[in-house]
């Protein structure tokens, strides 16, 4: 399997004020394959988040580094980081971040626009299929549900074509069955558009379904299972 994202030694500390550093990474190894899932899971505080960040790039390390395609993700400018993440990078996050001024497909397009891209209609339209939220691109985040509301952040994530896939809590929010249900479209979406879907979460249920799961604990890698 070809590795599409790679970590090196992958450290963060923190320097809250005059508080002791926290060390929330410690020297995080992995290799993340095209086209699986994977699960990140460990207790609240152990540093998952901070590691989706740092894959993200919405942060940068303290060491070590992030590859891609075998390049060092943090040797690009900030203008290059941006770019990066508007290409090659899909968000999703546990409270949706939705633009409530703006209707369900004004927020899916954002991220082209910004990018002065236009859309590819026929991949667009397999997503919002896939989604199963065609009917909705018309409404305002006001107009949805929670369930309807993160499937919208899920086509957001999708809309510019991205390789790679970062979802923080993306269930948290949502009641048992929305959450199983837009679990398995994101799922069923990013494997049949062939994307590596990272996901950060507490819910074994969740992780259970991953194809790899990454236990985290007090910012260490202390168990990686796999399952093909």
């Amino acid at each position: 399997m070809e590795t599409i994202l790679q970590t090196i030694d992958l450290r963060k500390t923190y320097f809250p004020g005059t508080a002791q550093a926290v060390e929330a990474l410690r020297g995080i190894n992995l290799s993340f394959e095209k086209g699986r899932y994977y699960a990140i899971v460990g207790k609240s505080g152990c540093g998952k988040s901070t590691l989706l960040h740092l894959l993200g790039a919405l942060d940068r390390p303290t060491g070590g580094q992030v590859l891609c395609a075998g390049e060092d993700v943090f040797s690009r400018s900030r203008r290059e980081l941006a770019r990066f993440r508007r290409k090659q990078i899909g968000f999703v996050f546990q409270s949706y971040n939705l633009l409530q001024e703006h209707t369900a497909l004004e927020n899916i397009l954002m991220p082209l626009h910004l990018d002065g891209r236009e859309a590819d209609e026929e991949y667009l339209h397999q997503a919002l299929e896939l989604l199963d939220i065609e009917g909705l691109v018309k409404k305002f985040p006001s107009q949805l549900s929670g369930g309807e509301q993160q499937r919208v952040a899920i086509a957001r994530a999708l809309a510019a074509k991205p390789a790679i896939v970062l979802a923080d809590e993306p269930t948290g929010n949502l009641d048992p069955n929305t959450s199983q249900q837009t679990l398995a479209l994101l799922k069923d979406t990013v494997a049949r558009l062939g994307q590596t879907l990272i996901l950060v979460t507490h819910d074994m249920d969740v992780a259970a379904q991953a194809q790899e799961q990454i236990r985290i604990h007090q910012g260490e890698i202390v168990e990686i299972t796999r399952r093909d």
